[in-house]
């Protein structure tokens, strides 16, 4: 995956098929963890890299303690994909190492020189997505499928089998020995299928809709229509100064809650008045996020624009 910036402010990745095609194991903040990663990697870099826990944290709303980020590079570092060569089949670590940095909220890590390839300087053969539209989703559900989507927005069309689909997702196991999550259509749509729509359709740069088929009286497959938005830019300012951090964050957070016009979010930040207003509004909208079904003209309406 490489960082690939197409104007000032706007940060996209790619991504390699066949790391694209894996199936899902990851956690939502395993998958932030290394989205953020793979931001950095440029042609020419070392093994290294150093993520901030603030900034993960800035960038996505949410907050992990320790442990939970322990957890998560352990289970990364666990984390083997498999990749078809022209000379065999090579088996190799999404990461091979982390170390907590004392008292500094930074993370080291380092991946396999072997995936690089897969990761950096890709010229075909990938999958770009908006790097700030997967941070922003808290589903993993949503973020592996954002991912897929993402690869087919040219094309405008993808259909999964369901059994394939939820094997993909790792709500099923191939051998068998574990149960199947969801078994039934009605949970795998309203606990995974649905919400993940939702989030991709209100924080990405695609929009989804989909259509099922059945077999008798089971439904067999889900055809998915696809719609890229290419008005939606994003705004992460990855090298910003402690005394603009605020700003960062407020940012990011505006457009968390679907605020997208530049013009309202510079007028915002360009005022200290307006600045606190915005904080008391979106410290509101998340207490009462459940029984807010437009959060965007709730925030205009207090907002007073």
């Amino acid at each position: 995956m490489e960082v690939i910036t197409k104007k000032e402010n706007s940060v996209q990745i790619r991504q390699h098929n066949v790391i694209t095609n894996a199936r899902h194991e990851l956690s939502a903040v395993q998958l932030d963890i290394y989205f953020m990663l793979l931001s950095r990697l440029k042609p020419g870099d070392n093994s290294k890299y150093e993520i901030s826990v603030k900034e993960i944290e800035d960038l996505t709303g949410r907050q992990w303690n320790y442990q939970q980020l322990r957890d998560a590079t352990s289970g990364l570092i666990g984390k083997v994909f498999e990749i078809e060569e022209e000379d065999g089949l090579l088996q190799v670590a999404l990461m091979s190492s982390a170390k907590y940095i004392k008292g500094q909220g930074r993370i080291q890590l380092t991946i396999a020189e072997e995936l690089k390839p897969y990761l950096v300087d890709l010229k075909n053969n990938f999958t770009s997505f908006q790097l700030f539209c997967v941070l922003s989703m808290t589903s993993k559900y949503a973020k592996w499928l954002y991912v897929q989507f993402s690869r087919w927005k040219d094309i405008g069309y993808l259909s999964y089998e369901l059994e394939q689909l939820k094997f993909r997702l790792n709500l099923k196991d191939p051998k068998g020995k574990l149960p199947e999550q969801y078994k039934q259509w009605g949970q795998f749509k309203d606990n995974v299928l649905e919400p993940s729509i939702k989030q991709i359709n209100e924080t990405s740069d695609i929009r989804v809709s989909y259509e099922t088929e059945k077999k008798g009286k089971s439904i067999y497959k889900i055809n998915f229509t696809i719609k890229y938005v290419p008005q939606f830019q994003t705004v992460i300012p990855f090298e910003v100064s402690e005394g603009d951090r605020e700003a960062a964050s407020l940012k990011n957070r505006m457009y968390s809650i679907g605020i997208m016009d530049n013009k309202l979010i510079n007028k915002v930040l360009e005022s200290p008045e307006l600045r606190k207003k915005a904080l008391k509004a979106l410290y509101d909208i998340a207490l009462r996020k459940a029984n807010l079904s437009n959060p965007a003209g709730y925030f205009r309406t207090t907002m007073g624009i």
